[in-house]
């Protein structure tokens, strides 16, 4: 930490001053999935014996032993792992804010990848547009020596393309006729995508040559393709392992063996099934976060009722937050809205609230809806709604708190 609180000093009085990254790295940026493509890079970095150091917004790691618990998606913490002898490669979640107010402090990675601009963070430390926050995110595009891996169905990361100075891109897609993915491959680069024609496959590809092919059957936490969000981030986390010389063979092997659980990723598509009625403990920030879990619940075709207990952010426009429910209305029995624990700058209730007008404005009856005091209160009624064979899903980011109460509930 006095080396850190030096190098903050050193900065502050406009010295250009970079910290070597003394083993191979990979950042990882974007609005939403970037936690889990880390835990899936680690995953796979472990598979090839590897002792991964991994930050991320749950906390901070080495190989499986938990150094810190919190957000710890920045270079500060990201640092602290880089002295620790044991660390033979590092997988570093930056996420907007640590870039806004740290920027990246090293000196470069090996590779790096942009999942997703959003308009999650809009509003927030002067940042009003996509436009500038893609300009943020950019940062960590431009880090990389090695390979960038850019998601080529948004139109912001793919103009990252001329910022940067890797000698490699690999574009990723969930689409497999992509033109921007197409024209790509013909210049002989490096792709991932997502091919449906029969069964979802994952196709990695150098130009014309196919590297290799991963069904979506052999990823368990994409439940055979039906959780399309953990396609989305193996295919990021294949690339980048991929960049960082693993083989294809320990990367499909490391797919096989990921389950997205309370150890492996802990607040992420966590089932839990000893109560009478399943419940899922996850996180969705934004409508097109939630988007996605809704198509997953339809798709999956849970018997019984469907309930849900969400929040949002309250540092979120109120269009924003009132969009959660729009993206959710219609589809669950019953709707507990709650706070986050950390009201950032809201009054409290006034986030709840606006989850419910957003569903109310989008067809869901009053009575259909409970604005909840507080987590703990929330999860009360939550979990005394459902029946045998029912649904409960829980998106909250104190999965850990969650979680100690859904097992006390069942004892």
């Amino acid at each position: 930490m006095l080396r850190w609180r030096l190098i903050k000093i050193i900065r502050q009085y406009g010295v250009n001053f970079k910290i070597d990254l003394n083993i191979p790295s990979a950042f990882v940026t974007g609005s939403v999935g970037k936690t889990t493509t880390c835990r899936m890079l680690a995953a796979i970095l472990t598979e090839n014996g590897q002792i991964v150091a991994l930050s991320t917004t749950q906390g901070i790691y080495i190989g499986k032993e938990t150094i810190r618990i919190g957000d710890s998606s920045n270079c500060t913490h990201a640092y602290r792992l880089l002295i620790d002898k044991r660390a033979q490669t590092g997988v570093f979640e930056m996420a907007r804010g640590g870039l806004i107010e740290q920027g990246i402090a090293f000196d470069g990675c090996d590779v790096a990848a942009v999942l997703n601009v959003y308009d999650n963070h809009l509003g927030l430390q002067g940042i009003n547009t996509r436009k500038e926050m893609a300009h943020v995110k950019s940062a960590v595009a431009k880090s990389a020596r090695k390979m960038v891996v850019l998601n080529a169905d948004d139109s912001l990361c793919l103009a990252m393309r001329d910022q940067i100075a890797a000698s490699s891109t690999c574009l990723v897609s969930m689409l497999p006729d992509n033109p921007e993915i197409i024209d790509h491959m013909r210049t002989g680069e490096f792709a991932v995508f997502l091919d449906n024609k029969k069964e979802p496959v994952i196709n990695m590809c150098k130009g014309s040559e196919l590297i290799g092919a991963i069904p979506a059957i052999e990823i368990p936490d994409s439940y055979d393709g039906l959780f399309r969000p953990a396609l989305f981030n193996a295919m990021f986390a294949a690339a980048l392992a991929y960049g960082m010389g693993v083989k294809f063979n320990v990367i499909r092997n490391a797919f096989r063996n990921f389950h997205s659980n309370e150890e492996t990723n802990p607040g992420r598509m966590n089932f839990h099934k000893h109560l009478p009625f399943k419940v899922l403990i996850t996180w969705a920030d934004g409508a097109k976060a939630l988007d996605e879990l809704v198509y997953f619940i339809r798709e999956m075709n849970f018997p019984g009722e469907k309930y849900l207990m969400f929040c949002s952010m309250g540092n979120r426009p109120d269009r924003f937050i009132k969009d959660m429910g729009k993206s959710v209305a219609g589809i669950f029995t019953h709707y507990i809205c709650y706070d986050h624990d950390d009201l950032r700058g809201r009054p409290p209730l006034e986030a709840a609230q606006l989850l419910g007008e957003g569903l109310i404005e989008n067809g869901v009856k009053r009575e259909g809806i409970t604005i909840a005091s507080s987590r703990r209160n929330g999860l009360e009624i939550a979990l005394n709604k459902p029946s045998i064979n029912d649904l409960l899903v829980v998106c909250t980011f104190a999965s850990d708190a969650v979680r100690k109460e859904v097992l006390l509930k069942g004892k």
